[in-house]
């Protein structure tokens, strides 16, 4: 395996973490009809900021809350409804 591939490999992990982590702390909310589809879950991601052990994760943390907050809804769901 390349090292690029490597990096590409730690970089989803560091990211799954953080979306995890955003999870726990209500930040991020999975939708439970289409698994893989994250929104705003409504909590404050600073929870889950305080609870990382590094700054590697709290960049994941940030960039996977970036990722997927700011909508209140899942998208497949609301386009499913439109459709």
């Amino acid at each position: 395996m390349g090292g690029s591939k490597r990096r590409q490999e730690e970089q989803e992990a560091e990211y799954q973490s953080g979306l995890e982590a955003c999870i726990e702390a209500g930040s991020i909310e999975e939708c439970e009809y289409h698994p893989g589809s994250y929104y705003d879950g409504g909590e404050d991601v600073e929870e889950a900021l305080n609870n990382a052990a590094s700054a590697d994760d709290k960049a994941a943390i940030q960039l996977a809350y970036d990722d997927n907050s700011g909508i209140d809804y899942c998208p497949s769901c609301d386009k499913n409804m439109r459709d």
